[in-house]
């Protein structure tokens, strides 16, 4: 052999050696080119083939319950080609049914059949691919109330890092909500030891140590309370920089798929950007849970048991805050809740930051928030008792045409034709009443304008249309989650020239 043919067979080796290294760092070796049948021949079924699956080296989730495991793709993926390599123990090896090699089509409702075998057996499950992040959580003991010891979970191929874990504890969180069989749960995260709460990253969405699952069980079009908190921070920009983010998941609990579910920050002196507080400058939080009205300033109803329900302090937690917290609080706002008491221009400026008062008025009236009218699901708020209070909402799951029933089966009912403003028009108060006036007009330029509700629901039609509102329904009870979308797009047409009309005549009054 003359050494041209030697360098050219020394070549040709190693440009084959090469192929099969770039092979490898694609797909790996454990894809297989055998048929369905000839994997299932000379072996037998053995569902206890596997204990966990990764796919392109992140955990896929497992649901127990219809042996399905989910991974998080990308929704710029989605109708494109994409390589689903599964990493398996040695002697393992795997065929995706119906796609060559592992090059899958990415679709987000069907599921794709695999076959995972080795020499002696083989095993059948699927792999279900989400456009939405997942989050899993794993306890040992049922949860309740209580706080329950817990490891959380949350993957999203959005970010650098795709796979976040953690130490937690978790309870069962809600008033009525709780009573339904689709819980929202609240979630802290802890340290190694379960002893001190832990601040995390999740990039482009949230730095602190607590998160809200949202059930968004009562709400058919799963939208409402989102839709109304992004409104809400476009509206409210202009005074002050409090945003609160939320994105749907999916989750699992101890490898049983529960559902679509809303992942939001809670609300509390970080988030609302308040000072700690200091003998000199009080900052507080407090959160109302009822209808009740403070009127008398002077019971000694307001430290018992009936009032900390209504209202909870969040912060400070230092008793010696305490009574100077309520004190002031009540003080300050009972003259404005009192129906004995008109609601003059000065009661109001002496009580709210007008700014605040004035957005969230409109916000509550224009998107019905029934379940709100500045009295209940409040976060009420301040650097200093002294100072003028703000109001963050929150809960606002009923409203754009959806109502609170006691008689309905999911404690809800729609009524879109129902248009009332309770709170716009100030009767003892044309001050306020132009302010109103002159913000609304402000707002239709480009927040409340027909444009920027299409953008809001064309995207989360298409979020969670790829399969993820399906699964939830089939689980839950059944809806349409694009007809419930379009009956909001079509309630948000009406709203808008009903309320144009209204703060027409308004105007025409002065």
């Amino acid at each position: 052999m003359n050494s041209n043919k030697f360098k050219f067979l020394i070549f040709l080796i190693l440009l084959i050696i090469l192929f099969f290294i770039i092979l490898y760092s694609i797909f790996g070796f454990s894809f297989s080119f055998l048929s369905r049948q000839q994997i299932k021949e000379n072996r037998k079924f053995n569902k206890n083939l596997i204990n966990e699956l990764k796919i392109n080296n992140i955990d896929a989730t497992y649901d127990k319950n219809n042996n399905i495991y989910y991974y998080n793709i990308e929704d710029k993926y989605e109708n494109k080609n994409y390589i689903l390599k599964l990493e398996l123990e040695s002697g393992y090896k795997y065929k995706l049914l119906g796609f060559d090699l592992n090059i899958i089509k990415v679709d987000y409702n069907k599921p794709i059949d695999v076959l995972i075998y080795n020499k002696n057996y083989y095993y059948q499950t699927k792999i279900q691919l989400t456009n939405l992040p997942i989050i899993s959580i794993t306890t040992n003991e049922k949860i309740t109330d209580l706080d329950t010891i817990s490891t959380f979970k949350y993957i999203n191929s959005k970010n650098i890092d795709k796979m976040y874990s953690y130490n937690s504890k978790i309870h069962v969180r809600g008033a009525t909500t709780r009573w339904y069989g689709k819980k929202s749960y609240k979630l802290d995260v802890y340290n190694k030891e379960y002893t001190k709460e832990k601040k995390i990253n999740i990039p482009n969405f949230y730095y602190g140590s607590s998160f809200i699952l949202d059930a968004v069980y009562r709400d058919p079009s799963k939208i409402r309370n989102v839709l109304a908190i992004e409104i809400w921070n476009d509206i409210s920009n202009d005074f002050n920089n409090v945003k609160m983010y939320s994105e749907f998941v999916e989750l699992f609990i101890n490898n049983e798929y529960v559902g679509l579910y809303v992942l939001t920050e809670p609300v509390n002196r970080t988030k609302l950007n308040l000072n700690k507080s200091k003998n000199n400058s009080t900052s507080f939080v407090i959160k109302s849970n009822d209808w009740s009205i403070v009127k008398d300033v002077d019971s000694k109803l307001f430290y018992s048991d009936y009032y900390d329900k209504m209202y909870e302090l969040k912060y400070p937690n230092d008793e010696e805050y305490f009574y100077d917290v309520w004190n002031n609080f009540f003080n300050k706002i009972s003259n404005f809740y009192n129906n004995d008491i008109k609601n003059t221009y000065d009661v109001i400026i002496n009580t709210w930051n007008i700014k605040n008062y004035i957005d969230l008025v409109i916000f509550n009236d224009f998107i019905f928030n029934s379940d709100n009218k500045l009295i209940k699901n409040n976060y009420f708020y301040s650097n200093n008792l002294n100072s003028e209070f703000y109001l963050q909402p929150w809960d606002m799951e009923f409203s754009f045409g959806l109502f609170y029933s006691n008689s309905s089966l999911y404690n809800r009912k729609k009524d879109y034709t129902k248009n009332d403003i309770i709170l716009f028009y100030h009767p003892y108060s044309n001050e306020i009443n132009k302010l109103l006036i002159e913000r609304y007009y402000e707002l239709r330029k480009n927040i409340l304008t027909e444009e920027y509700f299409d953008n809001k629901l064309d995207y989360y039609i298409n979020l969670l249309s790829k399969g993820s509102a399906n699964r939830d329904s089939k689980l839950w009870y059944e809806y349409d989650v694009v007809t419930e979308i379009e009956e909001i797009r079509t309630w948000l047409y009406d709203r808008l020239d009903y309320f144009d009309k209204f703060v027409k005549e308004l105007e025409n009054e002065f």
